[in-house]
């Protein structure tokens, strides 16, 4: 599992040997349903499906894919893993790629993301263990327009083992960010209420 993945290296190693079958293997037999919950947060209040969304931590595409079928026409997806990138730039809706663009970065490290880019910025599994930590919201801000809406799905342990209500709290405070949710969501279809880690908090806000 990525949860028991320990940092970029750890995770690059993964998916390098996940790719080909994670989604007709993992998200098939594990009912993950991660992907849907999050694009459905983030699609509750997002009107600008002409306007670029950007999937981080966009692995084979499955958020992108969903994101299509709701609409939106512009998607650019940013993740750790090649081979995830190499699958996600096959897939396809309506006879067109699912993704304008691709990009291989390691969001620990320095992007070329483009400031204020992005009309909405959604995630689905990027924020998990030993992985990103609130801090790097920061850097997704930077590439969001004013007003942008975002969805950012956060393992629950996760969650609260780091601090992200309180980091994104207090940015609301500040006034880099408004209109701030937190929603309770299943990673799999028949999540186990007592283990966290199948549990997803799911961060919605916009941009100031």
């Amino acid at each position: 599992m990525a949860y028991a993945a320990k940092g970029p290296e750890a995770n690059r190693e993964l998916y390098a040997s996940w790719a080909d079958t994670y989604e007709s293997g993992f998200i098939v037999d594990s009912g993950y349903v991660y992907h849907q919950e999050v694009v459905k947060v983030f699609s509750d209040g997002f009107t600008q499906k002409s306007q670029p969304v950007l999937d981080v931590g966009c692995g084979t595409g499955v958020v992108g894919g969903e994101l299509a079928k709701l609409g939106v026409s512009v998607i650019d997806g940013i993740d750790i893993s090649p081979e995830m990138l190499a699958e996600a730039a096959a897939k396809t809706h309506n006879g067109r790629p699912v993704y304008r663009q691709l990009i291989e970065a390691d969001l620990t490290g320095q992007t070329e993301l483009a400031d204020d880019a992005y009309a909405g910025i959604v995630s689905s599994g990027a924020f998990t263990h030993g992985i990103f930590g609130p801090e790097t919201i920061s850097k997704l801000l930077r590439a969001a327009s004013p007003g942008a809406r975002f969805a950012l799905g956060i393992n629950s342990a996760h969650f609260d083992e780091f601090g992200f209500a309180d980091w994104l709290e207090q940015q609301q405070l500040d006034g880099h960010i408004a209109e701030l949710e937190f929603t309770l969501r299943p990673i799999y279809g028949e999540a186990d209420e007592a283990d966290p880690n199948q549990w997803t908090r799911i961060a919605a806000f916009a941009a100031a």
